[in-house]
């Protein structure tokens, strides 16, 4: 799970709109683009996001860590990315990569 996406779930959990969400903080465009895992969104924003909110931010970090650690990529997986990079196999690796973004599998950095 990304920020954007615990964000999301966050204010739909809340019945909140984007607007309500970024009280004038920021963009409607802008914060929905950060749900949307196209724009990142800095450590003061979000803070500022949660505790227009009340929010608790502890929380919001720790179910976040939480989601992270679940969500481990598979044997398979980094099966695939170990060969692809002993092979250079530059393709591949961008399509193990485009996986990645868009199944939900947490990204690895894997050095070429």
């Amino acid at each position: 799970m990304t920020i954007g996406e615990a964000l999301k779930s966050l204010r739909l959990e809340n019945g909140l709109t984007q607007k309500e969400m970024t009280g004038g903080l920021v963009s409607e465009s802008f914060y929905s683009k950060v749900e949307n895992g196209i724009h990142k969104i800095d450590a003061d924003l979000l803070i500022d996001i949660l505790s227009l909110h009340n929010f608790d931010i502890v929380d919001f970090f720790t179910k976040l860590a939480h989601q992270k650690r679940e969500s481990k990529p598979s044997f398979e997986l980094l099966s695939r990315i170990i060969f692809a990079q002993n092979k250079k196999d530059i393709k591949e690796l961008d399509r193990i990569s485009e996986e990645i973004k868009n199944g939900g599998v947490i990204s690895l950095t894997i050095p070429l």
